[in-house]
């Protein structure tokens, strides 16, 4: 297989946000500020195989430590995990494994999206614990992108992988909100991005509140 046709065939899969590229990047730099001790990260750049590992790691570390502490300490409450979200998105897989994380943590973990999260990064927010919106930010939610090429059994199995791929994501999306497949089946169909502002969101239950709310109405 050539070097052209692996790159392809990752990138069919891993590029969600259209911009034909794929985590096998070189630039692997990390856009992710974080503070353990603070159970705090800010997701400022792509869902990447960097970012994810980063974050998914430290969340494990912090689960790791809080158990040591549930054994020791009567009473122990364990703090909550906070992650700010300002992405694009990215890799389908390396959102996966940052979802999976997220869901497993016995340690709270809530997510914030204080700009816009979209794509891939709208499906790692939708995995918090609870879920927080900015008034002015945005979410944005498409069906997933793909790149083919090959011979014709290629094709068939990368459709069959997007296939899945795209049922794990609607499922996914149904579980954690009021979208329905029927409202996710015409998002496909029509093709289009479609976008939530904070209170859209609100209202489909893709968040628990808006940032600043309750105490702007007290």
């Amino acid at each position: 297989m050539s070097r052209e046709r692996i790159r392809m065939s990752q990138g069919y899969i891993n590029d969600w946000d259209g911009d034909n590229t794929d985590s096998g990047s070189k630039d692997t730099r990390s856009t992710v500020f974080s503070s353990r001790n603070d159970r705090l990260f800010y997701v400022y750049g792509d869902i990447n195989a960097r970012n994810c590992a980063d974050v998914a790691y430290d969340i494990s570390q912090i689960n790791y430590e809080d158990e040591e502490k549930d054994r020791k300490e009567k009473n122990f409450i364990r703090e909550p995990i906070k992650i700010y979200f300002n992405s694009f998105g990215g890799s389908v897989y390396d959102m996966w494994l940052l979802v999976d994380t997220i869901m497993a943590s016995k340690t709270p973990v809530y997510t914030y999206c204080t700009g816009y999260a979209m794509s891939a990064a709208f499906i790692v927010f939708l995995s918090g614990h609870k879920r927080y919106i900015s008034p002015h930010a945005t979410l944005m939610y498409h069906q997933i992108y793909c790149w083919r090429s090959g011979k014709y059994q290629d094709l068939v199995d990368d459709r069959e992988q997007t296939d899945r791929l795209n049922e794990m994501i609607e499922d996914f999306v149904v579980e954690r909100c009021a979208l329905t497949k029927d409202d996710l089946l015409g998002i496909r169909e029509k093709k289009k991005d479609t976008y939530f502002s904070a209170e859209e969101a609100k209202a489909l239950k893709i968040v628990d509140s808006v940032m600043g709310e309750t105490e702007k109405n007290q």
